[in-house]
């Protein structure tokens, strides 16, 4: 696949070689590690309802993926009561793709979501390697990538999760702000944001690639039109909400059923850390506060060597995360590329950084993976 689009995105051959054995590596490790689970650790049972008969497929059906399968097969339901957990809480458009690839191609919902989930990673993938480029030069690109395919959140990127959709839609959405095609990164942005309310932040660097245009009434015109359409998706699904349950809110209400709720500015962080301290236990708060923390202090190098609207999508995405608990924080750090932009400039000035990180990024993404498919949460 990227060789298909690679001279659409400015990636040559050796480039693009470097992208799949990175896309590739780090996919037999998760896919190797989830083939070995069941000789490292016993599976916790849970509902038949979301395993699969095919052996292959079925370690990448486990917990959030369930809502997004039952969604691409039923569709959605809301019965008015939030503090139960349904499938609205869940956005609208991986699920409607992994539909609409089962009725195209006759192949199942999560072999759809499968190819889907890997195809657009591997894309992600060459699309952050010319926008990194632009930015800061093709040495921290391939360092960059390397960080993000083996950061332990990666492990989503393969499941039947909606992390490749996000990275993808994003990383698309600031390429065009960077060539100033604000139109087109307006269509993408609309895509994220209806493939996870996050999304919405990307009119944050929408509005900061065009603010020393806007004396140009015919960039403000195209700013407006852009403004709009990044926030398609999101209101798009609010209005399909408001028709089909009577409350454009539903997915927002349905929150509190997973726990989640806003509290302090990263009281989430302190609260997490405060009570999985004791240091003979493994504890997955532990390690999701402690990448938390580690994006906080990324986000000074990104505003330090990336243009300001990266480090301010970054730091919204983290506050607005953080207030809410560190539960999942490395998966939803793993769409957050500046912070591995910001990792890999730094690796470049201490040359043993890499040599620490990466081995620990993948035995972490092994563990990770191990888990996963063995129905231990993760994220």
């Amino acid at each position: 696949m990227v060789s298909a689009t690679s001279g659409r995105l400015g990636v040559n051959g050796r480039e693009a070689l470097f992208v799949l054995s990175v896309f590739s590596l780090s996919r037999l490790l998760v896919f190797g590690a989830m083939v070995l689970s069941p000789l490292v650790v016993p599976p916790v049972q849970r509902s038949s309802t979301w395993n699969l008969d095919d052996p292959i497929l079925r370690p990448l059906l486990r917990w959030d993926a369930g809502w997004y399968l039952t969604i691409a097969k039923h569709g959605y339901s809301y019965d008015g009561h939030p503090g139960r957990q349904q499938n609205i809480a869940f956005f609208p458009l991986y699920p409607v793709t992994c539909r609409l690839c089962h009725v195209i191609t006759g192949a199942s919902v999560p072999l759809c979501g499968a190819l889907l989930s890997n195809g657009a990673f591997l894309v992600a993938l060459a699309t952050l390697y010319v926008l990194v480029t632009g930015e800061v030069g093709s040495r921290t690109a391939r360092l960059t990538l390397v960080l993000l395919a083996f950061f332990p959140g990666s492990l989503f990127f393969s499941t039947m999760y909606t992390e490749s959709f996000y990275l993808l839609f994003s990383a698309q959405a600031f390429l065009a702000f960077q060539k100033e095609r604000f139109i087109l990164g307006g269509c993408w942005a609309g895509l994220a944001s209806a493939t996870r309310l996050p999304g919405i932040l990307l009119l944050v660097p929408l509005l900061a690639r065009a603010l020393p245009r806007l004396k140009d009434r015919p960039v403000r015109g195209r700013l407006a039109l852009a403004a709009m359409l990044a926030s398609s998706g999101l209101a798009g699904f609010m209005i399909y909400q408001a028709i089909a349950f009577g409350d454009p809110l539903a997915y927002l209400r349905v929150q509190q059923a997973w726990g989640r709720s806003m509290g302090p500015l990263f009281g989430g962080v302190v609260d997490d850390l405060a009570s999985n301290s004791h240091p003979s236990q493994f504890k997955l708060l532990d390690i999701d506060a402690g990448l938390t923390l580690l994006f906080i202090a990324l986000t000074y190098v990104v505003f330090r060597q990336l243009p300001w609207s990266y480090g301010a999508y970054t730091l919204l995405n983290t506050i607005a995360l953080a207030t809410g608990g560190t539960h999942s924080m490395a998966r939803y750090l793993s769409v957050l590329f500046p912070g591995f932009v910001a990792l890999a400039v730094i690796a470049h000035k201490w040359k043993w950084i890499p040599w620490l990180i990466i081995p620990v990024f993948a035995l972490a993404l092994a563990v990770f993976s191990i888990r996963f498919a063995q129905w231990y949460s993760v994220g």
